[in-house]
């Protein structure tokens, strides 16, 4: 009987925490993401000429959301301000009516698959597994920060419910 109750609160827990835990690519989910790219200096310091590029906005929209969860009008964004000679996140939430410097998306299964760091030969896998809008040459100029932020992905916690 005591054991019963032992399984029974340890379920409610782990259900308790499941349930408090932002669903992947939600305004939660974005506003840690945001976090975390401040916490990450290849992001920061990688990326410091690339936020430079802002024009009258002041920063970048990096813009991106799940297939499996519905289209853009799911997307969640970050934007990126060059401050303090680093690339720093001020905003990560839904998606603004921006145009977005970069727009990427992807099923479940190719998200997956690129936050464990399956990026294929020298990273070219990348681009066949998410549809990626915006300049290609300036994505592979900054390969190793684009890598980086695509294996943030999985680093706050989540759940796989759609938002």
């Amino acid at each position: 009987m005591k054991r019963a109750g032992i399984i029974f609160a340890s379920f409610m827990l782990l259900t308790a925490y499941a349930f408090s835990l932002p669903k992947f690519m939600d305004e939660e989910y974005a506003k840690q993401f945001c976090e975390l790219w401040n916490k990450t200096p290849t992001l920061t310091e990688g990326l410091s000429k690339w936020s430079k590029k802002t024009g009258n906005k002041g920063y970048r929209i990096i813009r991106f959301y799940r297939q499996d969860c519905g289209g853009v009008e799911k997307a969640i964004e970050l934007h990126i301000a060059p401050k303090d000679k680093k690339a720093v996140c001020i905003y990560g939430g839904k998606a603004t009516d921006q145009k977005a410097d970069f727009l990427m998306f992807a099923t479940d299964k190719n998200w997956k698959s690129l936050a464990k760091g399956e990026f294929g030969f020298l990273g070219m896998g990348i681009m066949s597994k998410m549809t990626f809008q915006g300049s290609k040459w300036e994505a592979m100029q900054n390969m190793g920060p684009f890598k980086a932020f695509l294996l943030n992905l999985d680093k706050v916690p989540h759940s796989m419910e759609c938002p």
